[in-house]
């Protein structure tokens, strides 16, 4: 079986992009407001050196948690994310 120049392009092209869809599809999805912290993570407690990490104080009632390699401020008590920051 024989391909045209350009069908093996085509292959070149597809089998070199390959790893890179797979590691997308592998990476850990970015949270967004509106969603919950684990519970997992909810249940270790919030992050207590927060200034260290150049993020703000959060209000009464809510933390910082790290997700992946995202900051993100969520209410302490329900876990709802109000804020996100990627480091």
């Amino acid at each position: 079986m024989t391909f045209s120049r350009r069908t093996s392009l085509i292959w070149a092209a597809a089998l070199a992009l390959a790893p890179g869809l797979a590691l997308a599809q592998t990476a850990s999805p970015i949270p967004r407001r509106g969603e919950q912290v684990p519970q997992a993570i909810l249940n270790g407690g919030p992050i207590s050196n927060y200034a260290a990490l150049h993020l703000r104080k959060p209000p009464v009632g809510f933390g910082w948690y790290q997700i992946g390699h995202a900051y993100v401020m969520a209410s302490i008590s329900t876990g709802l994310i109000t804020d996100v920051v990627l480091l």
